[in-house]
């Protein structure tokens, strides 16, 4: 028996194929299924299962298109909708699937990260158990913080609620299972779902974990001091997350769909994530229907190099299909405007109403917390590489069927810059002359204050708070280290609509020492 690794280091998840005797079994595949069907097709494997440890709601997955590439079952603890061939297996405790020359995957139910989370163990034709993988419920140094549950209508249920389900699935069945296999854990340490300490992989083994990973702290004693460690810092929820819970068990379009609003965006290697995968080499049209580009020439106000501005008054509100140049930016729409340049190059100019979240960064991360599932965005990138990072990120937490269309960047877009703030004087005077607002979470904003008087307002939670900044002197923001401070401040400047000044100060919060 042979498992094989894959990495997505977007969202820092791990998923695996269990291989032996020409037959594999796929755990929890991302939205990019192309490496899956590479390593089946060069070990001239059959895919005889695909496993979801739990219904994503971290990622996007591509196990519909993985299905109706290979046939292959379907096994999960959440019914799994598709047509065609194959059949959907639910998971239980001890559900057997078969695989190679006597291999078996064996479910077992292990609630708390989600409710249908489970955990397989990947038994060798002797019996003996090669392999254990806990999704995202145990991981090598850690834990993954519960999911929210929407269809959990109990007002009295939260996150410490599924965390006590954790513990009992850990301390009173995972812990259980052969001390000596490997574990294969479902996240690694960046993942926004997970509290970890320093692990540097997702393998080990339950002697290890027991001995090291503060899951089994010795003053851990009860279902209610672990859900006081598990709980103690709970991350936000961006947005995405619901979308994803929703879109997983119904799947997500093939891959080459996904990536379709960037298509005239992309050449080369990259081109190739615009073909089908089923497709040989020589192939380059998608088996999808794709909406031609359409070029926008009425209630043109001003063309600028190769895009068409719209003034907001006048934008139509229909949705507008991904276009080659020239391009229709909706400015006055209730489009999303995504810029991802960097900071540096966005504050020198960019287009009216543009939000600016990096590419390089989190961006899958931040994109997911400021847009909400369903709303429209239109992306500005400012490389060909840029393009295929941003549209994969998309991808991967189901946003792509949001994204109405995406345009390099033209210098000829820059229609506001931003003054510079004026740093002696901000050090000298921000207190009473400049509202400052910190948009770090509430923890670090507290223990690390750098202003008296700051405005705590964690970023994702601005573009429903905002109003209450006051807009009687210039607003400055900041966050850590610039990223979540350019993507507040550019938002603010858009509901100001120029009303006071906003200032980020960006990279130069670090000049700043802590006030207490």
């Amino acid at each position: 028996m042979n498992v094989q690794r894959f990495h997505d280091e977007t969202i820092d998840q791990y998923s695996y194929l269990i291989t032996d005797g020409g037959e594999a079994v796929a755990v929890d595949p991302t939205r990019r299924i192309k490496p899956y069907l590479d390593y089946l097709g060069e070990n001239k494997l059959r895919l005889r299962a695909i496993v979801m440890t739990h219904r994503p709601g971290t990622f996007a997955s591509g196990w519909a298109e993985l299905r109706e590439e290979t046939g292959a079952d379907m096994v999960g603890a959440t019914t799994y909708h598709f047509h065609g061939e194959g059949q959907f297996v639910k998971a239980g405790r001890a559900t057997m699937i078969e695989f190679g020359q006597g291999c078996h995957v064996q479910t077992q139910l292990t609630p708390g990260y989600t409710a249908d989370s489970i955990s397989l163990l990947a038994m060798n034709a002797d019996g003996n158990v090669e392999g254990i993988f806990t999704g995202n419920t145990l991981l090598q140094d850690g834990a993954g913080y519960p999911l929210p549950r929407p269809e959990d209508k109990n007002p009295l249920h939260n996150e410490r609620t599924y965390a006590k389900e954790t513990y009992d699935s850990i301390y009173g069945i995972i812990r259980g299972f052969d001390q000596r296999a490997t574990v294969y854990a479902g996240f690694g340490e960046d993942a926004h779902f997970s509290k970890m300490g320093d692990a540097t992989h997702g393998r080990f083994n339950l002697t290890e974990a027991q001995d090291e990973s503060p899951v089994f702290d010795k003053k851990i004693e009860n279902a209610d001091q672990f859900a006081d460690w598990l709980t103690g810092d709970y991350p936000f929820v961006p947005a995405y997350v619901y979308g994803c819970l929703e879109g997983n068990p119904e799947g997500y379009p093939r891959w080459e769909q996904a990536m379709s609003p960037f298509r005239h965006l992309l050449t080369g290697l990259h081109k190739d994530d615009m073909q089908p995968v089923g497709d040989d080499e020589t192939t380059t049209t998608a088996t999808t229907t794709v909406t031609e580009p359409t070029v926008t020439t009425e209630r043109v106000v001003e063309a600028r190099g190769n895009v068409v501005i719209l003034e907001e008054e006048i934008a139509p509100a229909t949705n507008l299909a991904p276009a080659t140049p020239p391009t229709s930016i909706p400015l006055g729409t209730d489009t999303w405007l995504i810029d991802t340049r960097p900071a540096a190059d966005f504050k020198a100019g960019h287009p009216r109403n543009a939000i600016n979240i990096q590419a390089k960064g989190e961006f899958a991360l931040w994109l997911g917390a400021m847009v909400k599932p369903g709303e429209e965005l239109y992306v500005i990138v400012d490389s060909e590489e840029a393009a295929y990072q941003t549209a994969q990120s998309i991808a991967k937490i189901g946003y792509d069927r949001q994204v109405t269309g995406a345009t390099q960047w033209t210098g000829d877009l820059a229609e506001l810059m931003e003054d510079p703030l004026d740093l002696e004087d901000f050090r000298e005077h921000h207190i009473g002359k400049y509202t400052i607002v910190d948009v770090r979470p509430a923890t670090p904003a507290i223990e690390d204050t750098r202003f008296y008087g700051a405005i705590n307002i964690p970023a994702w939670t601005l573009r429903d708070r905002w109003k209450e900044i006051p807009q009687d002197r210039p607003i400055v923001v900041h966050c850590g280290g610039g990223y979540q401070s350019a993507i507040g401040a550019s938002l603010l400047r858009k509901n100001l609509k120029g009303a006071v000044p906003v200032y980020d100060l960006g990279e130069h919060i670090k000049d700043f020492k802590a006030s207490r």
